[in-house]
Parts: structure tokens; C-alpha cells; sequence
């Protein structure tokens, strides 16, 4: 088999529960002759530390697989499969609709798979992964029942794989061009389209913060939904018994989507708005409209350290202004989505918001992911998502 060699001690941060090996840190290489190979993977004194996949290509050069000495066919990756599926079904025995693998931190490296009952979305980032793609597509149609696999390969991570961006169907049981489908979750009824919905289809990533939330609302709750996505804050909102509730984002499909959504759930009591959410804020921020709940979920303002400034004084102007637009004793649930910003920084953003707001705050509840996404406390690029339900006094 081919084998890779580390220069001395670079095998610390992989023993401690990190799962790359960067390009710089490898001594030499053997008989390797294709990227995404599995290969053994020695250290320095040539000790066998386990198998993984290589791309020359990638800074990423190793991606790690298993500590053992282990065949990495179709039964491994069943196996893994499986574990993940275990963990998800001992959380919550009776759902069906929930991120299935989560990546390095289900040790499945560069694999993101989202069920939804029997129709599966996929994510790929590695090279190693995309070789395979065939084997796990078959382990999902035989052993998880599928009737539609969709591939959202259309992420720039792939070009640093040195891998094509793509989306299609690689599976489908139905003979019809529409592809939608609708699936409840936590009693509401959510209409699907996998193909034109943001990065995996649906973002399950916030299914826990979006039920947390409805034990916070009363009907006399004025609720505003910004970056509201195809609508899962808001229709919450009004699902727990909220009769005044916006959303608004700046992608017409999303907020179409929303409102197929709110009809599928005879909610009436909301009104979503497509338009930039920014210049929604600012223009709402000369008013006298003020709210009893905001809900402030933006996308990740940086996809890289060299633009962190940049991010933070993104994520202090928004929550400076949401929290001048909540009355007194109001509630603002807060989230940044970058492993970039860690917890002490979105904290010290919230600090200076509310200094610049004239408000004082209380941290009410914390959250990370939903329970599918699980994280290496020793790989920080496995945490991204932050929330903070604060009352804004």
C-alpha cells in the first residue's frame, strides 16, 4: 500500500483527535500514484499511525480515516455509516429528517449527507470521498431505503481539491421533472427542493434553536425574522401563537419558499419581505417600529482569518441595530456561522453592540449546533455555529 512519512513530531496534533495532515508537515512519500489513494500514514521512527486518504494537490494532503489497520472497502464505510445513524437515532428515536454525517466529525472526512426520510442530500470535499462517491451511494439505496439522491457539489472548498463544483440528481425513483418534496419537522410542514435550496437543500443545522425558540413566545409577541431563509425562525414564531410576524431576506426563492410554507401551515400571521436586509434594517432603524423578539441569523461574513475585522465590525453594526430596535425587556436571538469567529469574539461583538446601543444584556440560553452536527472539541474547524438568546434590557 502506499505509505506517507511526517517529519518529526508533526504526528502531536493527529494523536491529540485532529484528523488533517497539512501538505508542509509530511517528510516523504511511497509508491503513490493517484490523489485520493488510501494510503498508511507513518511517523518519523516509521510507527504505523493509521490510514487515510492523500491529495498532493491540497494544503489538506492527508485526511484521516481510521487509527488501525483496517480494509477501507464498502463494509468500512456501511459500518461508519451506520454509527453516525445510531447516534442521531439515539437523540431522537422517532425522526427521520436530520443531518445523517457530519464530516470529519462523524470520521467520515469530506462527506456531508442530509436525510430527509428517504430522499438524501450529499456533500462532497474531499478527493479521497469523491472516488467513493459510488460506494456510498449504493449503501444509502440498500441499507437506508433511498428514493432520491441529490449531490450539492457546487462549493469553492471543492477547487481547492482540486475537484469540479456540480449539483444533479444521482438518484431518483420518480419519473417527475419536480423534484419538491414536503416533510414535518417538529410539527411543521417544510416544502423541499433540494436542488434550489442553500447548500445542502435545508438548513438542519438549526432545527433545536428554532423549536428553543417557541417557549419564549406569547401572542402578544412582535417578532421580526431577518436573513429568514425559507422561513423556519418565523413560521416557528408563529406556530407557538406569535400574531405579528416578518421575515425578510433578499433571495426571491427563499422568501417564495417561505410563504408556500406558511400557507402549507395555515399561518396567516406572518409577512415576508424579499428585499437586502441591510438596507431593510437601515431603513427600518428612521422608524418608530420597535419589536418584542428579533431573530438575527446572517450568513458567515468570512470565509478566512484574513477578513475577521472586517466580519466583526459586519456582526457589531447588525446587532447594535437590532437591539436599538427591541423594546425594553426584549429578546434577541443572535448567531454567527463562522468557525473564524469563535465564542470570546462574538461575545466581545455583542459587549460593544449593546455599549453602542445604550442596552445592557443577559445571556439566556447558549447553543451550537443542532444535536446531528456534532463536533471534535480537538478540531476547531468542526465548530461554526454560535447562538446567543439574550435579553436586551
Amino acid at each position: 500500500m502506499p505509505k506517507i512519512y511526517l517529519k518529526k513530531n508533526e504526528e502531536r496534533r493527529l494523536l491529540a483527535g485532529h484528523q488533517w495532515v497539512f501538505s508542509n508537515e509530511i517528510e516523504k512519500t511511497e509508491g503513490i500514484t493517484m490523489n485520493g489513494e488510501v494510503v498508511e500514514l507513518f511517523n518519523s521512527n516509521q510507527k504505523f499511525l493509521g490510514k487515510g486518504f492523500y491529495n498532493k494537490n491540497s494544503l489538506i494532503a492527508y485526511r484521516h480515516l481510521t487509527d488501525k489497520d483496517e480494509e477501507i472497502d464498502k463494509a468500512f464505510f456501511f459500518k461508519r455509516l451506520s454509527l453516525a445513524n445510531s447516534l442521531r437515532k439515539k437523540a431522537y428515536p422517532s425522526r427521520d429528517v436530520y443531518r445523517l454525517v457530519n464530516s470529519e466529525s462523524d470520521y467520515l472526512p469530506g462527506l456531508i449527507i442530509d436525510k430527509f426520510e428517504n430522499k438524501f442530500s450529499i456533500q462532497v470535499f474531499s478527493y479521497g470521498m469523491n472516488e467513493r462517491i459510488d460506494i456510498i451511494k449504493e449503501i444509502l439505496v440498500e441499507n437506508f431505503k433511498a428514493e432520491l439522491i441529490v449531490e450539492k457539489n457546487d462549493n469553492e472548498t471543492r477547487v481547492l481539491e482540486g475537484l469540479e463544483k456540480k449539483q444533479g440528481i444521482l438518484l431518483s425513483k420518480s419519473n417527475e421533472d419536480d423534484q419538491s418534496f414536503e416533510v414535518v419537522i417538529d410539527d411543521i410542514i417544510y416544502k423541499i427542493d433540494l436542488l434550489r435550496g442553500q447548500k445542502t437543500g435545508f438548513y438542519l443545522d438549526q432545527c433545536e434553536s428554532r423549536k428553543l425558540l417557541r417557549k419564549y413566545i406569547n401572542e402578544k409577541y412582535k417578532v421580526l425574522d431577518l436573513f429568514c431563509n425559507e422561513g423556519g425562525f418565523a413560521l416557528n414564531a408563529a406556530f407557538a401563537g406569535a400574531t405579528d410576524v416578518t421575515g425578510v431576506d433578499s433571495s426571491e426563492y427563499s422568501i417564495q419558499r417561505a410563504i408556500e410554507n406558511s400557507a402549507l401551515n395555515n399561518l396567516s400571521n406572518i409577512n415576508f419581505i424579499a428585499k437586502d436586509v441591510f438596507e431593510y434594517l437601515n431603513e427600518l432603524f428612521q422608524t418608530k417600529d420597535r419589536f418584542d423578539l428579533i431573530i438575527l441569523d446572517p450568513p458567515s461574513f468570512t470565509k478566512s482569518k484574513k477578513n475577521l475585522f472586517t466580519a466583526l465590525k459586519g456582526y457589531e453594526e447588525l446587532n447594535y441595530k437590532a437591539m436599538r430596535m427591541l423594546k425594553p425587556n426584549s429578546l434577541l436571538f443572535t448567531f454567527s456561522c463562522s468557525h473564524h469567529i469563535n465564542e470570546k469574539n462574538f461575545e466581545e461583538v455583542l459587549v460593544k453592540s449593546a455599549s453602542l446601543a445604550k442596552r445592557k444584556i443577559q445571556i439566556i440560553e447558549f447553543r451550537n449546533c443542532s444535536y446531528d452536527h456534532p463536533v471534535l472539541p480537538q478540531m476547531n474547524e468542526t465548530t461554526y455555529l454560535k447562538s446567543y438568546l439574550l435579553r436586551v434590557v
